[in-house]
């Protein structure tokens, strides 16, 4: 078999491919000498097994996933971070599963940003991998720790629900976190589920029985489950049973059924900001439905809620005090006599722009009671008039190019807005649900590995460069292309064999230092050195002094301790150290983007305030591309380097050094 894999990233694609090759107990060979299309063998006991190619970047190589899984009925046009495919007959692609990575901390709404993505893959029976990590700290201004940070339980809850809603994999993942502490990682021990993992992403590519290997994995999002919610201070979700017996229920009705007689316990309650501008009409409304004492779905503080059948005359009543010219509300519900759902969205920030992850809101409803049930979403938040315009006359086109509202209008049955930046006030719209399903393999025609060039390609040649060289002393400390999700920047002790790593990055920091795309350390002689790469797709696209930028934000970083380290195979362990081990090493900043010709490499440089550049000029995959390099003096020990490096791609990469 071969197989390609479609990643968000570089990193992503790699990622994948470092799973399957542990799925397999075996290593992994690069065959390819393109330098931006990585292709690798996958080999046990000098026996090639199969061939991976990895496309880096969605919608890109005259393909899009997104849109594909649409068209055989996913509600979201939202792409996971890597799917894996394999080539069959007929030219074309086979979609096996999809993956994705989290290694954000899990804190307030972030912990369902991605429910969209899982919700999209498992409607159309595409297995779906959720790797999260479990045990991270938060980090104070000075980058001290304060505490560590855990989901909601109700969240890698929902992935079991929606498994066994659906009828698919769609299953969450744990492992420790770098800087998780040695009590939680003996406290969490028995629910890392890495191993387990690998045994059923081989099941699904081999086609063979993966039951119990999903089983145990279920068993083990459970335990997790019932852990988390053990160490909350307050009763504010299920405990014990309460979860197992929540997870056997096998339709909406029978969860909602089984809510209205087992959660009485667990009143629904929300919150509410003063950061959010709000109309009075919404603030009665929240204000009083809270006072009905609706139930929560398994979490009190989640914006989700159980309407029972016996509370709908009173809801009724509420809506009719509050808006009574809403005839289609009142139409709608006055005769309503089954439990529904409401999900209660914000969706904007102050200024009226989306609150992204806003929008893994109604899914998550989805994933926790699946398709039976209805929805009925309230979406309050201070959008822009534009959108409460296009609302009124177009839902349907509001839902095309918006993320947000093409989960809310596709998910839900009923959608109320109530806006303080409304000029048309209260509006209710009854959803007319359209997509039909397609129960059968995905297809598609096979990717190109021809298209235009971006920075993904960029950002895959840095990466194809400098990774995977300790051996001449060289370690990728950070690499950050679109879509990566910049967890961390590690180190490397070459002598010691001991990485460090410092998590919970910001994007700039105080002193307007700006995070780099590539971190990448040198060991030269005896000195540290540290190259700071910024990377676009064009040039122009710099900004100007960017240099000093990037080296300020490195050297600020650098100088506080690490947040944990480990020793060469062993596990990460949280960092005891006061200092940082690299008090004392060079730092040079560049850039990295596709060349057009040597006047662009000069002015970029002044304008920058760079020590060096390097510009690709890609080829087609079948053709040599060429690495162009232009160092100030300090820098020109890279001229050797890279020309070092370049070799390890044969025919397929050349260096021009001006």
């Amino acid at each position: 078999m071969n197989l390609r894999i479609h990643g968000d990233n570089i990193i992503e694609c790699e990622r994948a491919l470092q799973l399957v090759a542990l799925a397999y107990n075996a290593e992994i060979v690069r065959e390819s000498t393109c330098i931006y299309l990585p292709v690798f063998s996958v080999e046990k006991n000098g026996k090639r097994l199969f061939e991976v190619e990895l496309f880096a970047g969605h919608d890109r190589w005259n393909v899009s996933i997104a849109k594909i899984l649409v068209e055989y009925g996913a509600p979201l046009r939202e792409a996971t971070d890597a799917y894996i495919t394999k080539i069959i007959p007929q030219n074309q692609e086979q979609i096996y599963l999809a993956i994705e990575f989290c290694n954000a901390l899990p804190a307030g709404n972030n912990a369902w940003q991605r429910s969209g993505r899982a919700i999209s893959s498992a409607e159309v029976g595409i297995p779906y991998f959720y790797y999260a990590e479990v045990g991270g700290v938060e980090l104070d201004s000075d980058r001290q720790v304060k505490a560590p940070r855990f989901p909601n339980p109700i969240v890698p809850f929902s992935y079991l629900t929606a498994t066994a809603t659906l009828k698919v994999i769609c299953i969450p993942i744990y492992e420790a976190h770098p800087a998780i502490t040695p009590e939680l990682r003996e406290k969490f021990a028995s629910v890392f589920g890495l191993k387990d993992s690998l045994k059923l992403i081989k099941c699904l590519l081999d086609e063979t029985d993966g039951k119990q290997a999903l089983q145990i994995l279920i068993d083990k999002g459970t335990a997790l489950v019932e852990i988390l919610s053990h160490d909350r201070k307050r009763i504010d979700t299920f405990k014990g049973n309460e979860w197992k017996n929540f997870l056997k229920m096998s339709s909406g009705f029978d969860k909602a059924k089984w809510l209205a007689q087992n959660s009485l316990h667990l009143i629904w309650q929300k919150k509410q900001s003063d950061k959010v501008n709000i109309s009075s009409t919404f603030k009665k409304l929240i204000t009083e439905v809270q006072a009905l004492n609706c139930l929560s779905v398994g979490a009190k503080e989640i914006p989700i809620c159980l309407i029972p059948a016996t509370k709908i005359g009173d809801l009724t009543k509420i809506f009719h005090d509050i808006y009574p010219n809403q005839t289609e509300f009142y139409k709608q519900f006055s005769n309503y006599n089954k439990s529904f759902i409401i999900v209660w969205v914000t969706g904007f920030k102050p200024q009226g722009d989306d609150s992204r992850p806003d929008r893994g809101l109604v899914p998550l409803a989805r994933m926790l009671f699946g398709n039976e049930i209805d929805i009925l979403t309230i979406v309050y938040g201070p959008a822009k008039e534009s959108t409460w315009k296009l609302f009124a006359k177009q839902p349907e086109k509001l839902a095309e190019i918006n993320g947000l509202w093409e989960a809310v209008l596709n998910l839900s049955n009923f959608v109320f807005i109530d806006s303080a930046t409304s000029a048309k006030g209260a509006m209710f719209y009854e959803v007319k649900q359209g997509v039909k399903k397609q129960n059968k393999p995905i297809l598609f025609e096979k990717a190109s590995t021809t298209g235009e060039f971006s920075e993904h390609d960029t950002d895959t040649a840095i990466h194809s460069l400098f990774s995977n060289q300790t051996k001449r002393f060289i370690f990728e400390s950070m690499c950050n292309p679109p879509g990566g999700d910049w967890s961390g920047v590690s180190v490397f002790d070459f002598a010691k064999k001991q990485e460090y790593r410092w998590t919970s990055l910001p994007r700039v920091s105080a002193v307007e230092g700006k995070r780099p795309d590539h971190i990448i350390q040198l060991l030269q002689g005896k000195e540290t050195i540290f190259l700071a790469i910024e990377s676009k797709n064009n040039a122009k696209d710099l900004e100007a002094n960017i240099g000093e930028r990037l080296v300020i934000y490195v050297k600020e970083l650098l100088v506080s301790p690490p947040t944990a380290y480990k020793l060469n195979g062993k596990e990460w362990q949280i960092s005891r150290e006061a200092t940082s081990p690299m008090l004392h090493s060079k730092m040079y900043s560049g850039a990295s983007f596709s060349y057009k010709n040597i006047a662009e490499l000069i002015s970029e440089m002044a304008k920058g305030k760079l020590d060096f550049i390097i510009a690709f000029e890609f080829k087609q995959p079948t053709e040599a591309s060429i690495l162009h390099l232009k160092t100030h003096t300090q820098c020109q020990f890279l001229n050797n380097l890279l020309a070092e490096l370049c070799k390890d791609f044969g025919s397929g990469l050349e260096i021009e050094i001006h």
